[in-house]
């Protein structure tokens, strides 16, 4: 028999060389103690260069060392304070890797040298209320996401570097050593005894399918309790005969060829089977099968399978009513089987018999195989629909009755190692003419302007959505679009295009949809919700409506109407789906619910596609926009050097009210700039281009601050340094407080404009019951002003020509016309924005974001206009005087004179 498959462990390298430098640590120990406390096992010299080729017929080391090997195992005892409890997910665990193997002067002694890992479970955070969130808030991006499992840290685990000896005859090892690791409070332990005593079961067979062992402490007093192991054997299995498959019940007779085309594989038939099997008792006559099986409970896992060429098969299975059950690690669970078979390759099934797991002494480690008489038969049907609608099937009878009467499990998962072919799976549709009854009946077939998703734009019919009441959100796919199958990122059927041009010929498409959600189907139940759907979608309207069933308790309720209509796939909106979920049974039935009203927020294909194509042309404008502006400080620069009057003739307050401009959007991002851990990235187009740019763009702003800078110390300096700078600071004064009067009654009013509209939202929500979202921050409308502010930079610097009078070139018009232009663009761009792309539900903008300016119609037109028309007051000024907009014959014909300039 060829040795069965396993799947590799990348940390056993990493545990095999831990064992290497702890086992040479306790050699001198190991060989004081081993007499000790191995007594039915004597040791024996080592054969010269004896490297493994001797024992069991001359077996080669590597073969030896996985003979012995134990992968993954479960334990009991040692006690909560070392390992943490025994009742925790996942769970308790250990591994025996061995690191050599040596032949002895006794043909059937091997000498022994491996790692024995203990670890214990590690308990995930529990909430203050002891459950575990499925969702949690971000508070930098303001919303709730996922939650992720975490765990505490690998506490409770302790290594063990072992010595000892394996008898071939006997089954028998015993080891001893020392280990160290961490306690599950998580203090350090050091230098624990221990000896290690194994038996294999040497030929394993259906009623001998455990290796067992136990670990003790050889420290006095015991820094441990005795500890119990046990896990399934990995090699040297003895398969009986083949096991009986009957028929499977009548209407599952198709099935899909896993191998068509190659060669039966033990690792691929394994992935085939990770998913979770949920047990089906609402048949009648299955409950005398559960009742005689002792079954229960409501999932089944097969936790370990292992195969040979030739097509047989053996597995543990686990039965439990959680589904947080680990695929790795060696489970108990609440009740368990170990059944062998084979594969058969012409009907494409697997057949199993099997024996009862039942635990025969007081630890729960303690396992031995009890009553036989259980079958089971695995296959993938061919043919689904709206009941049966599962890609992989099982059955799980008692031998002694009827195969007829037997359990039926299911698995809706496509494991993700699939390699076989699903262009056989048909669909059998069986509510298509209900559900149209009912498209008819709420008016699903009026005609609807613009363009819908078909069959082209398949993906657009994915969509996730939340509850508008009481809390919730989910996710619908369609699982069949007519004829083609959807797997949920594509067509299965490689042949499509044939099907797609039949298919948009007809504007009614049989559609069917898997819908996985979290919310309140009532006020006492928060729960994870899935439910299938089939009916029909009208592609020239957008409408959907369909038949759908869901699980409650044991019981199938296909009396559910889901009704959804689609925006235009032009829409300028963000919500692109409504829909409702309602019941069709009478409101005393019990199974009868409130209509849950359902929308989903987001973006088209296509329309995702223009938004990237947006973000990537905001990043260029926005990294041209700042390259100009420190282009036309430049240019300021140079002027102002050509033209040593224009110095002490600037505004300091214009000047101030520019450097807070490049400053404060530094300040704010100055951790960023450096760190960039934290920072959210968007894998889209062009790699890490929009990451670049933005560096790029914060690197050119600060050397832009930095010459602003300059040019204020500059005008600073000549302005201290003019003979008639008392004049000069005076009027500096006036157009400060002028200034601050303008932006101080601005900024009241902001506050206003707030306040009316948090409490206009406040009243909206209670009046329309929406949930509460987080209030808008004053200090974000703030912020918002201040880029109006920076909007009429030039305020202050056409008061001050007003107030001496004066018509010198202080700027030059490179500067205040480049800079106006680059402040009006954003508003124009911002026009074009909200006419050619939809606005998605939380929107990112790299150039003329909202928090940064004042943006609507109104202020597109408003800022643009006045900025233009300040850069014209202030060039007539430099032409005619300050104050030639002043129709005065009285008006002071003297100009503003500078007596003596200071060169910069």
């Amino acid at each position: 028999m060829a040795p069965p498959c396993r799947d590799p462990n990348p940390n056993h390298l990493l545990l095999v060389a831990v064992s290497l430098l702890l086992v040479p640590a306790t050699a001198a120990a190991a060989a004081t103690t081993y007499s000790d406390h191995c007594h039915g096992l004597p040791s024996a010299p080592d054969l010269a260069g004896g490297g493994g080729g001797g024992g069991e017929g001359g077996a080669d080391p590597t073969s030896l060392r996985l003979s012995l090997q134990l992968n993954t195992g479960y334990f009991s005892g040692g006690g909560a304070r070392l390992f943490g409890p025994d009742l925790s997910i996942p769970p308790r665990s250990f591994s025996f890797l061995p690191s050599s193997v040596v032949r002895t002067t006794d043909a059937s002694l091997l000498h022994v040298s491996a790692t024995l890992t203990v670890s214990g479970g590690r308990r995930r955070r529990p909430t203050n209320d002891g459950r575990h969130l499925l969702v949690e808030y971000d508070g930098q991006a303001h919303r709730f996401r996922p939650r992720l499992p975490r765990f505490a840290g690998r506490r409770g685990s302790v290594t063990f570097g072992l010595e000892g000896y394996y008898s071939s005859a006997s089954g028998e090892l015993c080891m001893v050593g020392t280990g160290s690791g961490r306690a599950a409070d998580g203090t350090a332990v050091n230098l624990l005894s221990a000896v290690l005593r194994v038996r294999y079961p040497g030929r394993a067979n259906l009623t001998r399918p455990f290796v067992t062992g136990s670990l003790e402490s050889t420290d006095s007093p015991s820094f441990f309790e005795p500890v119990s192991l046990v896990t399934y054997a990995e090699e040297g299995y003895a398969y009986a005969e083949s096991a009986s498959c009957p028929p499977p019940p009548t209407g599952r007779l198709d099935a899909l060829q896993v191998f068509e085309g190659s060669k039966f594989s033990c690792a691929h038939l394994s992935s085939l089977f990770k998913a979770t099997f949920r047990l089906d008792y609402t048949n009648g006559s299955s409950e005398s099968t559960a009742s005689s099986l002792g079954l229960h409970q409501r999932f089944m896992f097969i936790n370990r399978m292992r195969c040979a060429d030739d097509g047989a098969v053996r597995a543990y299975v686990v039965f439990a009513n959680q589904t947080d059950v680990s695929a790795y690690y060696f489970m108990l669970g609440e009740k368990a089987m170990v059944v062998e078979g084979f594969w058969d390759e012409k009907r494409s099934r697997l057949c199993l018999k099997g024996c009862h797991v039942v635990n025969s002494g007081p630890s729960r480690a303690d396992l031995t195989v009890g009553e036989c008489g259980i079958g089971m038969s695995f296959w993938f049907p061919a043919v689904w629909s709206l009941r049966e609608r599962s890609f992989s099937a099982g059955l799980v009878w008692n031998t002694s009755l009827k195969s007829s009467e037997g359990i039926a499990a299911s698995s809706n998962t496509i494991a993700p190692y699939f390699r076989g072919s699903l262009s056989g799976l048909k669909y059998n549709y069986t509510k298509v003419d209900e559900a149209k009854k009912y498209y008819e009946k709420y008016g699903l077939n009026k005609k609807r302007k613009g363009k819908f998703p078909d069959s082209n734009s398949y993906r657009d019919l994915t969509f996730r959505f939340f509850l508008q009441k009481g809390g919730g959100s989910g996710y619908a796919s369609p699982v069949t679009i007519g004829s083609m199958l959807y797997d949920g990122n594509s067509l299965v059927d490689s042949d499509h295009s044939y099907h797609i041009m039949t298919e948009t010929n007809h504007r009614l498409l049989n559609v069917s949809y898997d819908i996985h959600y979290v919310g309140n189907w009532s006020l006492e139940t928060f729960r994870r919700q899935h439910i299938s759907a089939e009916g029909v979608y009208d592609a020239k309207t957008g409408s959907l409506c369909m038949i759908a069933c869901r699980v409650v308790n044991i019981s199938l309720d296909c009396e559910i109407l889901v009704t959804a209509q689609f925006s235009p796939l032009d829409t300028k909106v963000a919500q692109h789906v409504k829909g409702t979920i309602r019941s069709l049974r009478k409101k005393t039935d019990p199974l009868f619910f409130e209509p849950l009203d359902i929308a989903s927020y987001g973006l088209y294909i296509d329309k995702v596609d223009e938004s990237i194509w947006r973000m990537d042309l905001e990043s260029t404008m926005a990294l041209i926009s700042m390259t100009l502006s420190c282009l036309f400080i430049a240019v300021q620069l140079f002027h102002v050097k050509k033209v040593p009057e224009a110095l002490p003739a600037m505004s300091i307050t214009m000047l101030i009210v520019l450097s807070l401009g490049y400053m404060i959007p530094l300040v704010l991002n100055f951790e960023a700039l450096f760190k960039n851990s934290n920072k959210q990235t968007f894998p889209l187009s062009g790699g890490g281009w929009l990451e670049v740019n933005e560096v790029i763009v914060r690197i050119i702003t600060m050397v832009t601050f930095l010459m602003q800078l300059r040019l204020f110390q500059l005008a600073w300096s000549a302005r201290s340094m003019d003979v008639s700078k008392d004049q000069s600071w005076a009027a500096e004064k006036k157009v400060l407080w002028i200034c601050l009067l303008l932006y101080i009654i601005g900024a009241v009013a902001t506050w206003v404009v707030h306040m009316q509209f948090n409490n206009h939202r406040r009243m909206l929500r209670k009046v329309a019951r929406l949930p509460r979202v987080n209030r808008h921050a004053f200090w974000e409308d703030l912020v918002s002003y201040g880029g109006l502010i920076l909007d009429g930079f030039l305020l202050p610097q056409v008061i001050l020509n007003a107030c001496l009078g004066s018509k010198v070139k202080a700027l030059s018009p490179g500067f205040y016309i480049g800079s106006t232009m680059i402040r009006a663009l954003p508003h124009v761009y911002d026009v074009f924005r909200a006419k050619h792309f939809v606005p998605s539900l939380r929107p990112f903008y790299r150039y003329a974001n909202p928090r940064d300016d004042l943006f609507s119609l109104a202020w597109d037109i408003a800022i643009p206009c006045g900025a233009i028309l300040l850069s014209v007051l202030l060039f007539l000024q430099q032409r005619f005087g300050g104050t030639f907009f002043i129709c005065s014959k009285n008006r002071k014909a003297s100009e503003y004179e500078m007596v003596s300039t200071v060169s910069s």
